[in-house]
């Protein structure tokens, strides 16, 4: 993104945010969906189940949970090289596109796979 345009992009973003600060009703929408935010949060929390072992508290401690279930199978390196392909010819496409090349070359128009949308 070049600078001029990023700089309209924040000093637009500033101007909407200072005019939703001025607004003396979305100011009270906000408080409100916020009370009603923290109001949740807190009937939430008040539904998970305490730890019993705590002194004071009634009855047993909860039992213990399962062990962790193993991690899933690593990719193998044919799977890791093409994904590394694949993400360098994508930056390099948004690389031409952003330097104003966007126009498919006629090599690059079949290049894709089709069942994923590329």
């Amino acid at each position: 993104m070049d600078d001029k345009l990023a700089r309209h992009l924040v000093a637009m973003w500033q101007s909407e945010l200072t005019a939703m600060a001025a607004d003396r009703e979305l100011r009270e929408t906000w408080a409100a969906t916020m009370a009603l935010w923290a109001q949740a949060a807190n009937v939430a929390a008040a539904l998970l189940p305490h730890d019993r072992a705590t002194p004071g508290s009634a009855g047993p401690a909860e039992p213990p949970r399962p062990p962790a279930t193993a991690a899933a199978s690593q990719l193998g390196l044919a799977e890791i090289e093409q994904l590394n392909r694949r993400v360098a010819e994508l930056e390099q496409r948004l690389a031409d596109f952003m330097d104003g090349k966007s126009g498919q070359r006629p090599a690059d128009a079949g290049s894709g796979d089709p069942a994923r949308g590329l």
